[in-house]
């Protein structure tokens, strides 16, 4: 009797796990792929790694680990839809050959995603420095030959201005979305909105200078970015418009107002000077 009640028991329990196991599969681990294959120190990588879901209309909650191979990771919690598939971004510091990877893990107290852990190998190389233009140098060529002729000194050419790098939907990190109206097409700045629960993100991200990196982690309206140091001050002020100094005391006049045209000065009159009353008193009659 007691050897049928603990199978009983141990039948109900396993049944248990089963159910839950099954809850968890509902997301599967099926591919990772890296964009670009091979890359360079600096230059950011996408890698997406690819699930598979059993019913789209709820039940996603698993727990992915995205190892870069450097001695970095990240954990990613997949809980809605439009975290599938996983996307995140990364640059490597350093050349050499790295084994990236997604594999299902715990990540606080959600249970791993289902399948096998995907693996692909990236080949990262130093940068090159970039090359002049062919044009530009012999515009420049052209020009001292003709500034020798002439005896003249050449002139030194102007430094080309550096193109500005603008983001893309692959700029913010996993959980941020780029808010396009943000970005500064000649500044390169831009802001990442989040969640009300989103979190600083484990990577910050890098910013071109003299852009600065900056986060608004408190309220509902969440931001991360990069942005100049002085940003959200007023524009400076515009230099007043170029005119003649007045002179040294003289009050300048208002502005919009035309000077004063000086009055010829009154000539003294012509009419004769009238004699003066006399100041004897006329004798009185006896």
């Amino acid at each position: 009797m007691r050897h049928s009640t603990f199978r009983s028991l141990a039948a109900a329990l396993a049944g248990g796990v089963l159910l839950a196991a099954t809850g968890v599969s509902a997301q599967t681990l099926t591919s990772l792929r890296l964009e670009p294959g091979s890359a360079t120190v600096g230059q950011e990588i996408r890698i997406t790694a690819q699930l598979e879901t059993a019913d789209k209309g709820g039940g996603i909650n698993c727990g992915l680990r995205i190892v870069y191979g450097d001695g970095k990771s990240v954990d990613l919690r997949i809980s809605k839809e439009s975290d599938i598939p996983a996307v995140v971004r990364y640059t490597f510091t350093r050349p050499g050959t790295f084994t990236v990877s997604a594999e299902p893990k715990i990540v606080g107290i959600t249970l791993p995603c289902s399948g096998k852990t995907q693996k692909q190998v990236i080949s990262v190389s130093e940068a090159k420095p970039a090359a002049a233009a062919g044009t530009y140098g012999a515009a420049a060529g052209v020009a001292a030959a003709g500034a020798a002729a002439k005896g003249a000194a050449a002139p030194a050419p102007a430094a080309p201005a550096p193109a500005v790098s603008l983001p893309d939907a692959t700029t913010c990190p996993w959980g941020w979305n780029l808010n396009r109206a943000s970005i500064n097409p000649r500044t390169g700045a831009f802001v990442c909105n989040g969640t009300p629960d989103s979190v600083a993100p484990t990577e910050k991200l890098t910013c071109a200078a003299p852009l600065v990196y900056f986060e608004q982690l408190t309220g509902a309206n969440r931001q991360i970015g990069c942005r100049l140091p002085n940003q959200g001050s007023g524009p400076p002020a515009r230099p007043a418009a170029a005119g003649a100094a007045p002179a040294p005391g003289a009050t300048p006049p208002a502005a919009g107002t035309a000077p004063a045209t000086p009055r010829p000065a009154t000539p003294a009159s012509t009419a004769p000077a009238t004699p003066a009353a006399s100041s004897s008193t006329p004798p009185k009659k006896p």
